[in-house]
């Protein structure tokens, strides 16, 4: 989670892009469009698989057909509503100025960036489309997207469109084909070669070398299958499987989105070194949205799971979420921050949860077992070395508890954080919330939510919320968090908070669960109303209301 806010962060910086990859970010972006059947000579017979040097493969149903779909069926209502196509309106006018503003290449755009990229950043939205990308070991990379257009003032658009957008950035011109209405363009990066062709009902970009197989071979499959990608003959809405690593070679991802590889004395470390690959689908059933994945490490899991110690005796009715993650040593014995606060052993657990009431209500445990002494350590840290560095950036102290069982901060109204200690010997916790739980109605949590994450011995992630009801507290606590942090509060007029406010009596439970299902392998499963929960939605309408959206979010 913190890894993820981080990352969410960074400042993507499209200056440090090289040629190459502000070539293929406009393609992913715009697409390609021409206007009739090429004749060019395909191969055969293509596979009826995807080969092993198949870095990334991303197949997108398209809002079009997806209207069609009764597993849609609450999806495209809300996307359907008028909060939600102003949100879209907003988000699209800035894509389409993308290119002028962060592209080297981008100002020298003979008309203006958003008049030629708006149309088909609508038609990526709406049309069916599918990526694939190629790289055999140490060779060039290749890449082909395709997108199924049958309106053929679309096709002619994206025929015409496209190539003024890539000309600027590619730094050559676009040679037209006149027999089969197809176009190319000579780079100068590894894709040293970009073509334009139509096939069938596809419109088709290809990238890489001037011959190009991976063309030929998806150009086969529209052939033989009325469709470029690989169909498993599923009702699927979006499909990815992609080689990080293999991302990571090809495009500078951490250059976009952490700066400059660091280094660690080993070399430059990618934002990918840990990971393998990652599959990912996403389908519904009418009322929910079904996301279904697979993550595959670098290397084993470190140690086995510990047996599951829920903080029951902390927990009470009403609850709005709870979240629980437990194999927490292997990921943070070696987190920088941790190490520096020297009290102790990493816990393996951690438990969230929050309360109907004041958006305030929200706490953590985490099982210790020493927890007295370690968060006496942790409680003398924040008195000496947090006080020290609060005071330098004007912000009120920490107070050792009355208790004296471990701190409190902050002097809002209706907030007072605190950190404590819990319990006795080896059923010690720590205790943490934003505001302390006078409660005095102690009804237990369901049991039938506690006995599903117990029953189920290689769950490492679970997670619970009543969505709808959640927002609006989410929001609140990112308002308060801006407000400490001296940030942009966002603000309450905008179309995103407009959007959310739509979505608060819209939106149902979500449940995730993550699981060990190999040595090195964890799988997910989420049944939500619209794919995402409370927190995930908030970043959601922070990024989108971002000034310089795509990069970065609002608030920082």
């Amino acid at each position: 989670m913190f890894e993820l806010a981080n990352f969410f962060r960074q400042d993507l910086n499209f200056m440090y892009f090289r040629p190459a990859i502000l070539i293929l970010s406009a393609t992913l972006l715009l697409a390609s469009g021409t206007g009739c059947q090429k004749s060019k000579p395909r191969a055969a017979a293509p596979p009826t698989v995807l080969p092993p040097d198949t870095i990334a493969s991303v197949h997108w149903l398209g809002k079009r057909q997806l209207g069609y779909e009764a597993t849609a069926f609450f999806f495209m209502r809300v996307w359907n509503h008028p909060e939600t196509l102003q949100l879209e309106k907003q988000s699209f006018n800035r894509l389409a100025t993308v290119p002028e503003r962060f592209l080297p290449g981008g100002t020298n755009l003979m008309s203006p960036p958003g008049s030629l990229a708006l149309p088909l950043i609508y038609d990526l939205q709406s049309q069916e489309s599918y990526i694939e990308v190629r790289a055999a070991t140490n060779g060039p990379p290749a890449f082909v997207f395709a997108i199924r257009l049958t309106d053929a003032a679309a096709v002619g658009g994206w025929f015409t469109n496209l190539s003024y957008l890539l000309e600027p950035l590619a730094g050559g011109r676009v040679v037209v084909n006149p027999v089969d209405h197809s176009w190319s363009l000579k780079t100068t990066n590894s894709f040293q070669f970009i073509e334009l062709s139509r096939v069938g009902d596809w419109t088709m970009v290809a990238a890489g070398l001037e011959q190009n197989p991976l063309a030929d071979e998806i150009a086969a499959r529209i052939q033989r299958d009325g469709v470029p990608f690989i169909s498993a003959g599923t009702n699927l809405w979006f499909e990815a499987s992609l080689d990080l690593p293999g991302l990571e070679k090809i495009f500078p991802l951490s250059a976009m989105v952490a700066g400059p590889a660091r280094t660690e004395g080993r070399g430059e470390v990618g934002i990918f070194a840990a990971f393998n690959h990652f599959d990912l689908t996403v389908s519904g059933d009418g009322a929910n949205v079904i996301t279904r994945g697979k993550l595959t490490f670098s290397h084993p899991f470190a140690a086995p799971l510990e047996a599951w110690r829920l903080p029951v005796e902390l927990m009470h009715e009403p609850l709005t979420s709870f979240t629980a993650v437990r194999g927490l040593p292997s990921s943070l014995t070696d987190w920088q921050p941790w190490r520096d606060l020297e009290i102790g052993a990493v816990p393996d657990q951690i438990c969230f949860w929050s309360l109907a009431g004041s958006p305030y209500q929200i706490y953590l445990a985490a099982p210790l077992p020493d927890a007295r002494s370690q968060v006496a350590a942790l409680s003398g840290h924040l008195l000496q070395n947090g006080n020290h560095w609060l005071a330098a950036n004007g912000y009120i102290g920490f107070d050792r508890a009355s208790d004296a069982k471990g701190v409190t901060w902050g002097n809002l109204p209706g907030i007072k954080p605190f950190i404590k200690s819990t319990g006795t010997g080896a059923d010690g916790w720590l205790f943490a919330g934003l505001l302390p739980d006078t409660n005095t109605d102690l009804t237990p949590p369901p049991a039938g939510m506690i006995n599903d994450v117990l029953r189920r011995t290689n769950l490492v992630y679970y997670d619970w919320e009543v969505t709808g009801p959640r927002l609006e507290p989410v929001l609140q606590l990112g308002q308060t968090a801006r407000q400490v942090a001296r940030r942009p509060q966002m603000i309450m007029s905008s179309p995103a908070i407009g959007w959310l406010g739509l979505l608060i009596p819209r939106l149902g439970t979500s449940a995730t669960i993550a699981s060990r299902t190999g040595p090195a392998e964890l799988t997910f499963y989420r049944r939500s109303t619209l794919g995402l929960n409370a927190v995930e939605l908030h970043l959601l309408a922070d990024w989108l209301e971002s000034p310089a959206f795509p990069r970065g979010l609002h608030s920082w």
